[in-house]
C-alpha cells in the first residue's frame, strides 16, 4: 500500500470515527473508537438477560502506544470489560477487538 493510500484510509477512518465514535478507556488511555454492542452477546441468566452484552470496537492504531492485549481491561459507559480478542495485521491502520463484560 502506498503511503498516500494509507493516509487516505486513515483520514476516512478518522472522519467516520469523529462522526460516530464514542469514548472508551483502554488501561488508562481514553480514546475515541467505533463501538457496537453485539445483539447475540447478551447471555440469558437467572432472572433474565445479562445487563450488558459483548462489544466490538475498531480503533486507529496510532491512537494507542501499543495494541490492546487479550485479557486486558477496557471501560465503556462506566462498565468494565475484558478484551477477549484482538485483530491487528502488521502495518494495519485499524485494530479490531472484542470485549466481554468483566462480571458475568
Amino acid at each position: 500500500m502506498t503511503s498516500q493510500t494509507a493516509n487516505d484510509l486513515a483520514d476516512a477512518f478518522r472522519e467516520h470515527r469523529d462522526a460516530f465514535g464514542v469514548s472508551i478507556i483502554f488501561g488508562s488511555t481514553t480514546i475515541t473508537a467505533i463501538v457496537a454492542e453485539a445483539e447475540f452477546g447478551r447471555e440469558l441468566m437467572t432472572g433474565g438477560f445479562a445487563e450488558t452484552g459483548d462489544l466490538s470496537c475498531k480503533l486507529l492504531t496510532a491512537d494507542l502506544s501499543a495494541a490492546p492485549a487479550i485479557g486486558g481491561s477496557a471501560t465503556y459507559n462506566g462498565r468494565t470489560y475484558k478484551i477477549s480478542s484482538v485483530a491487528k495485521q502488521p502495518g494495519s491502520l485499524v485494530i479490531e477487538c472484542n470485549l466481554r463484560p468483566a462480571k458475568r
